[in-house]
């Protein structure tokens, strides 16, 4: 069974944009890349130096490709598409390669070895309202099928019919819309 998920992204970088289109990929991030200085970050004893080095080389082989459930949300919206003047692209992927984020008040405590994606599935607190969903791979890239692309509330007409007629010439069947004041309205009333 596939689920819908969003990715909020700016468009100045155009080629970047284009590439998730045409290709139908994301790109996956090291956790170091990350706006969280906090990522893969964990609690444990000095002594399990062993445990220290296994999990740090783990996570540098891994990347992350960061998504939501929610399009509507103001902050996701001002964070990560330029303010209202980027997108949120909707793509669909199967639901037993997407994990939930776990956010709590304190870092993971470590006593013996995990997964690398269950560790690095925990966040503080503070980055809850991104509802995160993710995707874990060894490669740069992870395989999406884009379905819809929504522009924010500030992209100009003449950008949006741009925009709009580039994405259908790439793919007619990805539906491309505005979001609507009053979906920014429920989705402030729902946070």
């Amino acid at each position: 069974m596939e689920q819908k998920f969003y990715k909020f992204k700016s468009l100045n970088n155009i080629r970047w944009f284009i590439d998730i289109l045409l290709n139908q990929r994301l790109y996956a991030a090291k956790y170091d890349e990350f706006n969280d200085p906090m990522e893969g970050h964990y609690l444990t004893s000095p002594s399990n130096i062993d445990l220290i080095h296994e999990l740090k080389a783990k996570k540098e082989n891994i990347r992350i490709c960061s998504l939501t459930q929610d399009y509507k949300h103001t902050l996701l919206w001002s964070h990560y598409a330029d303010g209202h003047h980027g997108c949120c692209i909707e793509v669909t992927l199967p639901c037993n390669t997407v994990s939930r984020v776990n956010y709590t008040d304190a870092l993971p405590r470590i006593s013996n070895f995990v997964s690398t994606e269950q560790l690095l599935s925990h966040k503080s607190l503070i980055w809850e309202y991104e509802k995160e969903y993710r995707v874990f791979s060894r490669s740069s890239f992870i395989d999406v099928k884009v379905t819809r692309v929504i522009f924010g509330m500030r992209v100009n007409k003449s950008d949006y019919d741009f925009y709009k007629k580039l994405i259908k010439s790439i793919d007619n069947t990805i539906r491309v819309n505005k979001i609507t004041r009053e979906e920014i309205f429920d989705g402030f009333n729902s946070q």
